[in-house]
C-alpha cells in the first residue's frame, strides 16, 4: 500500500445503502489533498473495517 500524508480534508460524507440486504454498504468518504498536492478520495468501509483509495478522473 502506498501511504501518503494528508495535508487537508476538503469534504467528508457518509453513504449507507442496501441495509435491507445481506450485503449492506456503510462507508465514510473523505475528499483530501495529499502532501504531494494530489487530490483524491479515500473511504473507510465500515462493514469490512478497511480503508480504500478511490482515484478520480
Amino acid at each position: 500500500m502506498n501511504r501518503q500524508g494528508v495535508a487537508l480534508v476538503r469534504e467528508e460524507w457518509r453513504v449507507v445503502d442496501r441495509w435491507w440486504t445481506e450485503e449492506p454498504v456503510s462507508r465514510r468518504y473523505f475528499e483530501v489533498v495529499l502532501e504531494t498536492g494530489e487530490n483524491t478520495v479515500v473511504y473507510r468501509d465500515e462493514e469490512r473495517g478497511a480503508w480504500f483509495s478511490q482515484r478520480g478522473a
